[in-house]
C-alpha cells in the first residue's frame, strides 16, 4: 500500500505548530484530512482539521466541546490556515 502523501505535510505543520509554542500538539493524516490534537490521558483530543479540497486546497475545520467536526468557512493553501489558526483561532490551540 501506497504512503499517504499528505505525511510529509504533516511534519511542515507539526513544526510550524511547535516554532509558535504550541508544542503539546500533534498532527496526523486520517484520508484526506490533515487532523492537529493534542492528548490527555492517553486519548487523542482533536482540535482543527484541514481537509484537502484539491491539490493544495484545503477547509479548515474545527472540533467542538464533543470532538465533532464543523466546518468554518476558510479555504486555502496550508500556510494561508495556519496563520489564520494561530492569529484568529489561537484558543483551540491553547493547552489547557
Amino acid at each position: 500500500m501506497a504512503q499517504n502523501p499528505l505525511k510529509s505535510t504533516c511534519l511542515s505543520i507539526k513544526s510550524y505548530l511547535h516554532q509558535h509554542g504550541f508544542t503539546h500538539l500533534q498532527v496526523m493524516t486520517q484520508g484526506k484530512h490533515l487532523i492537529i490534537y493534542s492528548t490527555y490521558d492517553g486519548e487523542k483530543e482533536p482540535r482543527a482539521r484541514l481537509s484537502q479540497i484539491k491539490a493544495g486546497v484545503y477547509r479548515l475545520g474545527m472540533a467542538n466541546h464533543r470532538g465533532q467536526w464543523e466546518a468554518t468557512p476558510y479555504i486555502g493553501t496550508v500556510d494561508e490556515l495556519l496563520e489564520i489558526l494561530v492569529q484568529q483561532f489561537v484558543f483551540i490551540l491553547i493547552d489547557f
